[in-house]
This record gives structure tokens, sequence and C-alpha cells, in this order.
């Protein structure tokens, strides 16, 4: 079966959960323990309630949500167990993207507004918080989850957002290095995609009671997939598909891709101009779209998109590689159609 088909099945029953994390009389999945007695709710329930279903309207594939319930499923485990699991994941994840649209002033994502845009940053901020939050405490009192895996769980997650946020940070220190490099941006990737991915894999091993061993396996696996993924949004990036209107979304905040740092060997001078042209990008002076549309024509020309393309099928065979070692056979199929997907750089 093709990727799609495969989360398809699930996919209405972890959108249903996802919205059960704001329904009354349950804030984000907890309940709100200090209501004032009288009835009026000047803790801002219905404002964050709205927010976080704004965020989590606004599409996406629900990769994380979804990833750990068809491989769960394919081996005959646990399905609602793998739907809290997912949804845990898929909430922590928008809530880190929540954050990024702020700190990168992006105004669109998947072609849709920006939650900051209609509620400001510090709303933006408050909705994020939660979102990283509420799910620790959902995994702990799970009823779908047998008790003796829920901490093991929510431990896998809570280490996943404190590395992600980790990657977060050297995202944007990455912007004040004079000469980042290809290994500069990789270790971003690294930290900021890869730990959700373990949360994913790893989970899903316990959810089907693998041993140490095979739960430690899956992060090498999330830690290629996670490298895959975001050299994927990368290749993206420049050729404009990623939801953020037109190619090189990045470039214009300043940020360094893969296609840029692959083909500056090819054009020492070009770099050069570009790095001016990015240090200017981060520091809030816009590049009009013509300068960023000669960046996206520059990284085609001197091989940047060439290379990353080759970079993430070696990533993606690194993946199914290490995949194969860490999880059942039965979920083999579910994996092999994962790194089709991300080898088409559609969007």
């Amino acid at each position: 079966m093709s990727f799609d088909q495969y989360f398809l099945g699930h996919a209405a029953e972890l959108e249903a959960l996802l919205a059960g994390w704001n329904a009354a009389p349950h804030a984000l999945g907890r309940p709100q323990r200090y209501a004032y007695p009288q009835g009026s709710d000047p803790g801002g329930r219905p404002l964050l309630a709205q927010m976080v279903q704004q965020q989590l309207s606004s599409g996406g594939k629900r990769l994380r949500g979804l990833l750990p319930v068809a491989l769960v499923s394919a081996a005959g485990g646990d399905v609602q167990a793998a739907l809290a699991l997912g949804a845990a994941v898929e909430l922590v994840h928008n809530g880190t993207l929540a954050h990024d649209d702020v700190q990168d002033g992006d105004r669109l994502r998947r072609g849709v507004p920006t939650l900051w845009t209609s509620v400001g940053e510090a709303q933006a901020i408050n909705a994020g918080d939660a979102m990283l939050t509420a799910p620790l405490g959902q995994l702990l009192s799970a009823q779908q989850i047998a008790l003796e895996l829920r901490a093991p769980l929510a431990l896998l997650l809570a280490d996943a957002i404190v590395e992600t946020i980790r990657g977060q940070v050297a995202d944007l220190g990455l912007r004040d290095l004079p000469a980042p490099t290809l290994d500069d941006l990789m270790a971003v990737h690294l930290a900021k995609t890869g730990p959700l991915f373990g949360t994913c894999l790893a989970g899903a091993a316990l959810l089907l009671g693998q041993n140490p061993a095979a739960v430690e396996a899956c992060h090498e696996a999330a830690r290629h997939l996670g490298l895959a993924f975001q050299l994927r949004d990368d290749l993206l990036d420049v050729l404009g598909t990623k939801g953020r209107g037109a190619a090189g979304a990045d470039l214009q905040e300043g940020k360094w891709t893969a296609p840029m740092l692959l083909a500056a060997p090819q054009d020492r001078l070009g770099a050069a101009e570009m790095a001016a042209d990015l240090r200017r990008a981060a520091d809030g002076q816009a590049l009009d779209a013509d300068r960023v549309a000669e960046w996206v024509l520059w990284a085609h020309r001197h091989g940047g998109v060439q290379a990353t393309e080759a970079l993430l099928d070696q990533e993606l065979t690194a993946f199914a590689r290490a995949a194969e070692q860490a999880l059942p056979a039965a979920c083999q199929p579910v994996l092999q159609a994962l790194v089709d997907r991300l080898m088409r750089a559609d969007g």
C-alpha cells in the first residue's frame, strides 16, 4: 500500500482524539482545577481551546500522530494505545510550530495564515506552551495505555521536547555564525526533527513489547529519518512546494539551507555574497523577490539541489536499514511506504 493508504484508516480517529483535548470540562486533557466558583471563566479556557484548535486546523499530514498508529496496527498491537501516543506527539509538534512561526516571523504555514498573525505573538506563545506541556499529563493518565508504559512513554516525549528546544536554540544561533558549514546545519536539523520521530518509533516499539536494544535502535533510525525529513524540507523550500509562498522563503528569513551550503564550494565568491544577503535578512532587512529568485537559481546552477537530493537518498537508505533492525518485520511495509513518500519532494 501507499504511504497515504496506511495512514487514512486511522486519520479520523486521530482527529477526534485531538479535538477531544479541548473538550469541557477538561482543558487540553487536564481538569481546570481553579475555575471561579460563581461560574464565570476569567482563566482563559475558551480562548486557549480556540487557539489550539486553530493551530491544529492549519493542516499537515499528521505524520507524527499517525506513524506510531500505523506501525502498531501493522504488527497487531494495541491501536488505541498507539492513538493516545500519536495524539500526544502531534500536539507537541504543533506547539513547536506555533513557537517557530513567532520566532521566524512566518506569516504562512501550509499556505494558511499562522496563529500569531491572528491572535498576536504573546497569545501564540501561550498556546504553544500549552501544547508542549499538556500531552505529558495526558500520557501519564491515559487509560488506553497500560499502566507500566505510561511513565516510560511520557519520559520519551519529555526528552524529545527538551531536545527539540535545543535544536531551535541552535537554529537561531546558526544565523549568527559568519560561515556555517553543512555539519552545523545537519546538527540543527538532527536536534529539531529527530527527537519527535524517535518518540514515534521508540514508543511504537515499547507498545509492541520490544526489548531495550530494539527501543534504542529506534533512536538511531529516527536520527536518519529526522535528517531526511529536514533535507526534504530544504528541497521543498527551493522548489516552492513548502506551503509558505514562493521558493526561497527560508532565504528571506536569513536561513542557510542544505542546497545553498552544498552549492557554495562551486562558487566561493557567490557564496560570500549570498552570506552577506542572509545576514541582512536575519537582521530584518528584507530581500526582494527577484534577489531571492536569483539565489534559488544559483543553487540549481551550482549543483546544490542535486547534491541535496543525493544526500536525502543516502539518509533514507540509512533510515530503512536501521529501522529494519529496530522494529518487527510486520512494520517494514509501513516504513518502506514512508521512505517512498519522502523521496518525492512535492510538498
